[in-house]
């Protein structure tokens, strides 16, 4: 009985020791893991991983988010330097303390420390603690916790992620671009065993400080690679074999003499894109060689502008197939404001560079086909009165012409037939922001009166060149209509006084497009090639203007030769899917009438066409010498002949026959006749119909004369000219009447020597 009731006390005893020594490693383990709660430095990486840009963290130093980026020589040299049985010990190496506590002992001093590098990453993480015996050993209880929660490959990115390296270097990755300019992946045996020495004495050595030191405890570290035998996992010690020759060679390394700035390649993508919240690096979509190269003609070509007081310019490349940002440079890095104002974002005058998709939408709704010709003549919108770039007029022009040349006046007439508001729901479809109503804006939408950024010019262009993959979701333009729009966009002529595109023409093919905002405040180009859209703005933050800014002048050469480095073409689309083929009258482009004689057929947008036949082209009756039209009511019709004619309105036609010295006009109406349409016979140039006019005055104080003018098909016709019944007198060829007139309400009058007359009424004030 005495023997049972001692085995039971004895298993009592055991029991309690077992459960009390459970209860311990329990609480062992319910221990906060040493954690780092500092932030960390803003970081873009491009799409491969090669650094693009950083800034400080918040706590003013380099400090990345922990990655396991780096190399297998700089783990070889680190546990040769620090813990060279890291990969065998439970957290705590005995035989290091008992070694390390002997020596410091003999030398009276401490010489050497015991800690593990699992041990330095708990001493890291409670910065700021005195270096006492009882803090070394909370330091050896929490490092056996850590190394129960993580794995060796974790441990090491902690301390490599949170070490120092001198100056306001913290990490591996910091310090390697820092002092090396490389990836802690791309690291040389003298760089790993330089990093792998900084940490131990952050303060004394660092290149750029005391490099006869460092250098001299680099050779030593790379000379025991050699004779050690290390303690490494298989595969990183076949990764770091390290020979005498390769010492001989790392030895020859030279240190920098002093750090590298950090690379600022893509500041503006950082700033707007960055997070130092994260725990990651931030991988971008950017292309680094790309970026690079952008960065690098926007600064040539700053160099070029500065000295024209045209100080910033922004470049933005888009792969629109797998939509996403290749090149971001958000202002020229060398400007005066370059590092507080991104122009990617800001809101500016957009010029002629929504042309584009007014041209796609009227395609879209039958309202415009390819080549049919616009009117290109002064007009006057309720008092709104737009000009070409050029002040000049063609009297008429092609459709995709006065898209090439971008012509104000056609679009300015297209954008009326359109309707302002729905126009201004098209361009919110391609998701531009316009802060204003679309009555705030009006016709001067088209031409510039809306400020829109960059960034969403460029988004725009990407959703239509994506229509032609039918990539997006719901596309606001058929692939038909941007595949003529972007046909036209390759026409790259440009007005001659535009001087200069011609050296900017190269052997790919770019559909692209300019604009200039009033004031030459903003120069914008965009082009468009398979992959890619680029687009360019250069200006001046501050909005000033300036002589010569315009998009064909200063944008389009950046654009250009960003372009040349994609290496990519715009290949011609003719027809898609949805296309279908209309004939069409050759001279007016309009779809053919009983009266055209050359017609093509063209493809166009599957559409009801609402444009009408050619109204150009008329039936002429002319009398038996060809010579006079005649009619019915004047002439023996048996006695005839008839002709097709290309007949342009008298105003079109007067500009019209300045540009075109081939232009075949009416024949004369024969004595007996008179004239069918006196509206097809005369037209006002100046002024418009209703026009309020605000007579000049000039130097000396004195109300100027206005100087009226009338187109007449036939110039060499008397007309005579009366204001409100007031003979002023007569006119030929030339039908130019200079009127000095207060102000009031008026009506002229023009009565020509057949009998043809036309009035206008106007206003002065």
């Amino acid at each position: 009985m005495t023997n049972f009731r001692k085995s039971i006390d004895k298993y009592r005893k055991t029991t309690a020791v077992i459960a009390a020594v459970v209860l311990l490693f329990v609480a062992f383990l319910c221990v906060p893991v040493p954690a780092f709660d500092d932030g960390y430095s803003e970081v873009v990486l491009s799409s491969d991983g090669r650094l693009l840009s950083a800034c400080v963290a918040k706590d003013g130093q380099w400090r990345f988010a922990p990655t396991d980026c780096y190399s297998d020589k700089y783990i070889r040299c680190l546990t040769q330097y620090e813990d060279k049985y890291f990969f065998r010990h439970p957290g705590v190496n005995p035989i290091s303390i008992i070694s390390a506590t002997y020596d410091n002992v003999k030398a009276g001093e401490v010489v050497r420390g015991g800690s593990t590098i699992s041990m330095q990453v708990v001493r890291l993480a409670r910065k700021g603690r005195e270096r006492t015996v009882k803090e070394k050993l909370v330091e050896m209880l929490l490092a056996i916790r850590l190394e129960l929660r993580y794995s060796k490959r974790k441990i090491l990115n902690m301390y490599a992620a949170n070490a120092p390296f001198g100056g306001n270097v913290v990490g591996i990755d910091a310090a390697a671009w820092r002092y090396f300019n490389t990836s802690p992946d791309n690291l040389t045996w003298s760089e790993a065993a330089i990093l792998a020495l900084l940490p131990n004495s952050p303060a004394i050595i660092r290149p750029g400080k005391n490099e006869t030191l460092l250098l001299e405890k680099r050779n030593k570290l790379l000379s025991d690679l050699v004779t050690s035998k290390p303690h490494l996992p298989k595969k990183i010690k076949r990764n770091t074999a390290f020979s005498e020759m390769d010492c001989e060679l790392a030895e020859l390394e030279e240190i920098p003499p002093k750090p590298f700035p950090m690379p600022m390649s893509a500041y503006h993508y950082l700033v707007k894109y960055g997070d130092n919240e994260g725990d990651k690096a931030k991988y971008s979509s950017l292309n680094y060689d790309l970026q690079l190269a952008v960065n690098d003609i926007v600064t040539k070509h700053h160099a070029q502008n500065a000295p024209k007081m045209i100080e910033n310019a922004a470049v933005i490349v888009v792969d629109h197939v797998e939509n996403k940002i290749v090149a971001y440079v958000g202002n020229a890095l060398c400007a005066k404001d370059a590092a507080m104002v991104d122009m990617i974002d800001v809101p500016r005058s957009t010029g002629s560079i929504l042309k584009p998709f007014l041209y796609a939408a009227m395609l879209d709704e039958g309202l415009l086909l390819p080549e049919m010709l616009l009117p290109d003549i002064p007009m006057n919108f309720g008092g709104y009165t737009p000009k070409n770039y050029s002040g000049k007029f063609l009297g008429a022009v092609k459709a995709d012409e006065a898209l090439a040349n971008s012509l104000n006046m056609p679009f300015v007439y297209l954008l009326r037939q359109y309707g302002v508001p729905k126009f201004y729901n098209k361009l919110k479809r391609c998701n531009m922001s316009l802060p204003y109503s679309y009555k705030h804006y009006g016709l001067s939408l088209i031409l510039g009166g809306a400020e829109i950024s960059l960034h969403d010019i460029v988004n725009a262009y990407c959703l239509m060149a994506q229509t032609l993959y039918g990539l997006p979701d719901v596309a606001a333009f058929s692939p038909a209509a941007v595949a003529n729009t972007f046909n036209a966009l390759l026409k790259v002529n440009r007005p001659l006084d535009q001087v200069g595109w011609q050296n900017f023409s190269s052997s790919k093919k770019i559909a692209w497009k300019t604009g200039t905002s009033f004031g030459f405040k903003d120069a914008w180009t965009v082009g468009i090639t398979q992959r890619y859209v680029v687009g360019v703005w250069v200006g001046n933050s501050n909005n000033e203007g300036r002589q010569g800014l315009t998009g064909a002048g200063v944008a389009a050469p950046i654009m250009f030769e960003v372009a040349a480095k994609l290496n990519d073409n715009y290949e011609y689309v003719t027809a898609t899917e949805d296309a279908v083929e209309v004939e069409v009258c050759c001279e007016s482009g309009f779809p053919k009438s009983q009266y055209c004689k050359n017609t093509k057929f063209i493809t166009t947008a599957d559409c009801e066409i609402m444009t009408g036949v050619c109204p150009y082209h008329k039936k002429i009756f002319l009398d038996s010498t060809s010579q006079y039209r005649v009619y019915p009511d004047c002439y023996d019709m048996n006695f005839s002949n008839s002709n097709c004619y290309f007949v342009l309105p008298p105003t079109m036609e007067w500009f019209y026959k300045l540009n075109n010295p081939d232009y075949k006009v009416l024949p004369p109406t024969l004595a007996d006749c008179k004239d069918d349409d006196k509206e097809e016979i005369m037209s006002f140039v100046y002024p418009d119909i209703y026009a309020n006019l605000l007579i000049p005055t000039g130097i000396q104080g004195t109300r100027q004369a206005v100087i009226f003018e009338l187109a007449h098909r036939y110039p060499y016709r008397t007309v005579y000219w009366s204001l409100n019944d007031v003979y002023l007198g007569a006119t030929t060829n030339i039908h130019q009447m200079a009127i000095d007139v207060p102000a009031g309400d008026y009506h002229l009058r023009c009565v020509d020597d057949r009998g043809n007359d036309i009035v206008r009424v106007f206003t002065v004030r």
